[in-house]
């Protein structure tokens, strides 16, 4: 709840956001939960208004009735706190679980039916902590334990009628479909999924460079370019700092839950992945980051985090001089709240990039917002295994097709790649991630590229303001190219393009069918 601010009234006389605040506090019928102030930049960046456009914000609890009558007043506004999540996880065959689940055949069954699912590598190893999924009328989770299995309890299916199983091991092996499995009496199966080893050999002793990097021609830029001195907030799930990739890399963050969680925890891996596209350390094993020497805070909202946390991660995006906010989580409603701190944050000259969402419909929010670069996923057919969930949406034709869960309509500024993209995991090792939180993560990482090298855009030369901020979004915009065949409203611009943005000379043709992908057992692309 705030104080609407003057100018936004229509002739209706402001009120204080402390008289405001004194007046919550006496109502008997609200209870005080914290505030949020503005923050003030404290190095090159300036607020460029006399006053921050987002004023100082009360989270309160109260009866619903209460809020509806405060809502009334043209004085103030009130939102709802919502819940900071991800968008439905797209690996699933290539749709969200909400479109998995049919209400017409979700019927329970009166005495369930349940199967075991034994997950074990390509290499003889049993997997625990893999995800199980059983897909039917309406999806089972799981996950195995020490001994690679996990019990699924079927409350609307039968053995029989199970449409899939998909498996997603915590890291060092791709993911798995199997339609129509083919389980054995008793309703037992043993899974096998692929190691990345096998895939890329020598990994993860020797650097890999992944397709991404391929598709957006980063490997052609020169070897100084690292984003030295670019400050980077991400704001997610925190990151895992006890990855040999990431330790070194990522010192400093913040957790803005309120749990008893710290950033260097990540319960989910989500943030642990964008941080291992955007930062990981050049150490000669795993990857590297797009902006290795970059400056990475881990700012964690998930699990648990919410709108008015997001507020207070804007603004410590403010007092810390930060050049480039990725947002990766997303809110159902818009926000009018959220939307004013955006506009703080790039009055002081911060830049913000949103994964677009994966549900394949509209853009989510805070991605919809002016102002925010819009990040949707793009795919290649060469990246991946035959029994990846991604194979069953696979286009007729070879190469680069938009990925099947980006958002499709206005809104998408750009692409980049956001499917079986190899990165950082959860513990030591590493893991193919899908979702347009990863393809943001690749634009993220140029950006930084871009306001370290860029003679137009260098921190060190240029201050930290809105209009630096405006060109850097539309060298991104501007920077891509199309990709053929494929309907651009879901690709936006197209696929983000590195010596384009940077304006270093090309070493391979502009068609992308002599892209230098070379392919290895599996067909997937080759490493350097």
């Amino acid at each position: 709840m705030a104080a609407r601010p003057v100018g936004m009234l229509g002739g209706v006389p402001p009120i204080e956001a402390s008289a405001l605040f004194a007046l919550l506090e006496e109502d008997p019928d609200v209870e005080p939960v914290a505030q949020v102030r503005p923050s003030r930049s404290r190095g090159l960046g300036a607020i460029a208004e006399p006053h921050p456009v987002c004023p100082p914000v009360a989270v309160v609890a109260m009866p619903d009735e209460r809020a509806h009558a405060l809502a009334a007043n043209p004085q103030v506004i009130v939102e709802i706190d919502q819940p900071l999540s991800y968008t439905p996880i797209p690996a699933l065959g290539g749709v969200s679980t909400t479109l998995l689940t049919d209400p017409m055949l979700a019927v329970t069954l009166e005495e369930p039916e349940h199967i075991r699912v034994l997950v074990k590598g390509s290499d003889g190893d049993v997997l625990p902590g893999a995800h199980v999924w059983a897909i039917g009328a309406a999806p089972v989770h799981g996950v195995t334990g020490e001994d690679g299995q996990v019990s699924l309890q079927l409350a609307t299916d039968t053995p029989a009628t199970l449409r899939a199983l998909y498996v997603r091991p915590i890291s060092g092996y791709w993911p798995l479909r199997i339609d129509r499995p083919r389980l054995a009496g008793g309703g037992e199966i043993t899974v096998e999924v692929q190691a990345l080893a096998e895939t890329f050999d020598g990994f993860p002793g020797r650097a890999v460079t992944g397709w991404g990097t391929q598709a957006m021609r980063l490997h052609q830029l020169p070897p100084t370019y690292r984003g030295h001195g670019i400050k980077i907030a991400l704001l997610d799930s925190g990151v895992n700092t006890a990855h040999p990739d990431l330790k070194d890399t990522v010192r400093t963050g913040h957790d803005f839950t309120g749990a008893d969680g710290a950033w260097q925890v990540d319960a989910t891996g989500h943030g642990t992945a964008s941080a291992g596209v955007i930062a990981a350390a050049d150490n000669h094993s795993g990857i590297t980051g797009i902006a290795a020497e970059a400056e990475l805070h881990a700012l964690k909202l998930f699990p648990g985090g919410r709108v008015s946390d997001l507020l207070q991660a804007v603004d410590y995006c403010v007092a810390h001089d930060i050049d480039i906010a990725q947002i990766s989580l997303a809110y159902p409603m818009p926000s009018q709240l959220v939307a004013w701190k955006l506009m703080d944050a790039h009055a002081a000259g911060i830049t913000v990039i949103a994964p677009a969402g994966d549900t394949a419909g509209p853009v989510a929010h805070p991605a919809a917002l002016p102002g925010v670069l819009s990040v949707g996923a793009i795919a290649h057919t060469g990246a991946y295994p035959a029994g990846s969930p991604l194979a069953a949406t696979r286009p007729p034709w070879p190469g680069f097709y938009p990925a099947p869960f980006t958002p499709v309509g206005p809104g998408v500024d750009l692409v980049a790649p956001g499917t079986a993209v190899i990165t950082t995991a959860l513990g030591d090792g590493y893991t193919p991630t899908d979702g347009t939180t990863i393809a943001a993560a690749h634009v993220t990482g140029l950006a930084a590229l871009l306001l370290a090298h860029h003679d137009h855009l260098r921190t060190q030369a240029v201050p930290r303001t809105p209009a630096r901020v405006d060109r850097l979004l539309a060298l991104l915009r501007s920077a891509c190219r199309p990709v053929p065949g494929t309907d651009p409203s879901r690709l936006g611009t197209g696929i983000a393009d590195a010596p384009t943005a940077l304006g270093t000379p090309t070493l391979w043709p502009q068609e992308y069918g002599t892209h230098p992908m070379h392919a290895v057992a599996g067909g997937h692309p080759s490493s350097t």
